[in-house]
This record gives C-alpha cells, sequence and structure tokens, in this order.
C-alpha cells in the first residue's frame, strides 16, 4: 500500500475542487477553456524544471512510495502533482473572487509586488551557489511583476487570498510528501532551513505556480473576452 501515497495524494488534492467546481455559484466548469490551455503551459514549465533539477541532484523521489512508472527521469506521480495542485489553486482563487467581495489588503499591492520582487532579485545574488534557492528567489523576481501586468486591483487581492489559503493544504501534502519523505532534497542546494520537514523554499516554489497558473489564466480569459467583443466586419459599417 505504501506504494500508492503519492498517488493518492494527487487524488485527495484533486478530488474536492473537482466536485466543487459544479457548484452553482462558482461553477469553475464553465471557465474550464480559458483554464485548461494555462494548467497545460504551467506544467510543462514545471515538469522542464524539475526534470533539470533532478537530473542535477536538486531533489529525487523515494521509490517506496511510487508505483513504479516514470519518464524523462520523473515519476507518474509528479506529473500528475503538476495538473492536480495547479488545478486545485485555481479553484480556491475562483472561490475567493466570487465570495470575498471587500477589499482585505491595501490598494498598493501593485507597488508591494514590485518591492518584494526587488528584494528577491537582491537576495538571489547572495545564494548563486544553492540551486534550488537561488532559482526561486529569481524567478520569483521575475513572475510578480509580470503578474501585476496581467491582475489589476482586486483580482491581485484575490491571487494573494488564494495563495495564503492555499498555504494549508499545502502544508499538510508538502508535509507528507517531505516527512516520509517521498521527495528527497539535497540540502547542499538550499539554505536548510525547514518549518518542520518543508523547506522554505517550497513556500517561494508554490508563488511561482500560482502566479503562472493564474496570471496566464486571467490571461487567456481576458484575451478571448475582448476578441469576443471585437466588431465584425459586418457590424463596423
Amino acid at each position: 500500500m505504501e506504494k500508492y501515497t503519492y498517488l493518492i495524494l494527487n487524488i485527495l488534492t484533486l478530488v474536492g475542487p473537482l466536485a466543487l467546481s459544479f457548484e452553482k455559484n462558482v461553477h469553475f466548469y464553465r471557465k474550464w477553456k480559458f483554464y485548461f490551455p494555462s494548467l497545460i503551459i504551467t506544467a510543462v514549465f514545471f515538469l522542464v524544471w524539475d526534470h533539470y533539477k533532478t537530473v542535477l541532484g536538486v531533489w529525487s523521489f523515494n521509490p517506496k512510495y511510487l508505483i513504479g512508472i516514470s519518464f524523462w527521469n520523473l515519476p507518474l506521480e509528479e506529473y500528475l502533482f503538476f495538473f492536480t495542485v495547479p488545478y486545485a489553486c485555481a479553484f480556491i482563487y475562483e472561490a475567493v473572487s466570487f465570495h470575498i467581495r471587500k477589499r482585505v489588503f491595501s490598494s498598493n499591492l501593485n507597488l508591494h509586488f514590485w518591492i518584494l520582487s526587488a528584494i528577491c532579485m537582491l537576495a538571489s545574488f547572495l545564494v548563486v551557489g544553492k540551486l534550488y534557492t537561488w532559482s526561486v528567489l529569481f524567478l520569483v523576481s521575475i513572475a510578480l511583476p509580470l503578474l501585476t501586468l496581467v491582475l489589476k486591483d482586486k483580482k491581485l487581492e484575490s491571487f494573494l487570498l488564494a495563495y495564503l489559503i492555499a498555504l494549508l493544504p499545502m502544508i499538510v501534502v508538502n508535509g507528507i510528501l517531505t516527512a516520509l519523505p517521498v521527495v528527497q532534497y539535497n540540502d547542499a542546494e538550499n539554505l536548510g532551513i525547514r518549518t518542520v520537514t518543508i523547506p522554505i523554499e517550497d513556500y517561494l516554489y508554490n508563488m511561482i505556480l500560482l502566479a503562472m497558473n493564474i496570471g496566464l489564466y486571467q490571461w487567456f480569459t481576458s484575451f478571448s473576452l475582448n476578441t469576443d467583443q471585437q466588431p465584425t466586419l459586418a457590424e463596423s459599417f
């Protein structure tokens, strides 16, 4: 039964958000045509990243908790992870956008994101020798400014709320993955600082994943809406 551990975690991550996607208020399923392209692009990006980090020895996977099917140096469960987790996070974002209408944070979130980006960029130069730490700091410094170009005002606040809410299931799932461990980290490539068993770099990793996932989703949505609102040739006369 141990060999199904990672697979079961993937299933449990997806089952709730997928079922609630048909809830009458959020009805996330109606937006799948905008969301699935972003999900695929995000998954491909992170799978390539994961592959090279695995090859370089930044982390590895414990075969004891895997069903034994792998492609391109990654277990099947890791492929599923980059579909189940982003989907769950996107659903949280949609639920937050619908149910939380009042402002929770400062209206200057854009500025705060840019400041955080600058701090991460500067910090990345201090940890060049630690591949995992450097990569998440550097990519966050790029992802956040790009996100502010796509998400405006309330949507940016919904993103931040979704990220904070998603930390709870992330701590549970990632806590199991790192405690058993299913995923084994090479501490020579990170700071060696953990919240219980989770490397602190994983929190930035999760932010990059969510930023790319939601940013692309909103871009595809707005692009489609703008296209639909363009007048046809007949309507122009």
